[in-house]
């Protein structure tokens, strides 16, 4: 038997999912990262909490959701005992009027929890994106493309608004109007300490961005090149000299990458990311 437990505050939760999470640090970068900027910003309104414990009253799951992204879901149980999580997760959602998305996890469980969910629901279920999730203590040798790397800085909002936009609307399942993408890009060069473009010539023609803190390590995201500067090396480049930064204060780097993109996963190796496990992202329908 297992019960759910929703929290309100987002410091309770980390207190309670912290030692879980960490078991597996690089593979559960992104509710480890979303906790510590729940911790530490209001960046994320109303999120959804969920702690998941066994009869003696042992951590083994939690569900995270700042709507209206997918739900982020970890599970440390056997897989026949999914189907007993979902019917809560199921009944909870129900009982509040919530309404998921999807889901993000790694890909075992994806598959199982979405399996159980379209049977206990009736809903249909879709892969949005097949993923791998890397790891990188060292960046290797490579050689850099012409250019270098500077900060994204004051005055240079549209054009990081533009790129944000074009990011998401290439990965992300929620769009972004421009009215939130030049937010998001203000918000992004005022408060944040990583946010770079490859610039060659004065000219930026590729970008990436570390965050999302976990307790050692750190993400890189936002790796975007727009089509015409491509095949150039330039995302590599900036790739390799963000994380050689971020790892003169972090321990580790992580990524996520869309393992349909055979491009971006060879760049990442070749810079010395390994894989750490596969993951999913699978739409309700």
């Amino acid at each position: 038997m297992y019960k759910l437990t929703q929290f309100k505050d987002p410091i309770a939760f980390y207190d309670k999912v912290h030692s879980l999470l960490m078991e597996d640090e690089a593979a559960n970068n992104l509710p480890l990262g979303l906790l510590n900027t729940m911790k530490t910003s209001d960046k994320y309104k109303d999120p959804l909490l969920l702690l998941v414990e066994d009869e003696s009253g042992l951590v083994v799951g939690s569900f995270i959701m700042t709507p209206p992204h997918y739900l982020v879901s970890t599970l440390k149980v056997e897989k026949e005992e999914i189907k007993g999580i979902t019917i809560l997760l199921k009944d909870f959602c129900e009982d509040v009027h919530l309404s998921i998305p999807g889901f993000v996890a790694e890909k075992e469980t994806a598959l199982q929890l979405t399996r159980e969910w379209s049977h206990v629901t009736g809903a249909s279920t879709s892969i949005r994106m097949n993923q791998r999730v890397y790891q990188l203590n060292k960046v290797k040798d490579i050689p850099l493309s012409e250019g270098q790397m500077v900060p994204v800085c004051s005055g240079q909002e549209r054009l990081l608004a533009k790129w944000i936009s074009e990011f998401v609307a290439d990965t992300e399942v929620v769009s972004m109007s421009g009215d939130e993408s030049l937010k998001r890009a203000k918000d992004m060069i005022e408060k944040e300490a990583y946010v770079f473009f490859w610039e060659v010539d004065g000219q930026p023609v590729s970008m990436a961005r570390g965050a999302r803190r976990t307790e050692n390590g750190i993400t890189v995201n936002f790796v975007y090149t727009p089509k015409e500067f491509r095949k150039k090396g330039y995302a590599s480049s900036v790739v390799a000299e963000l994380s050689r930064l971020l790892l003169k204060d972090h321990s580790f780097c992580s990524l996520y990458t869309d393992l349909d993109n055979p491009t971006s996963n060879k760049i990442y190796i070749e810079i010395g990311y390994r894989p750490v496990c596969d993951s999913m992202m699978i739409s309700i329908v």
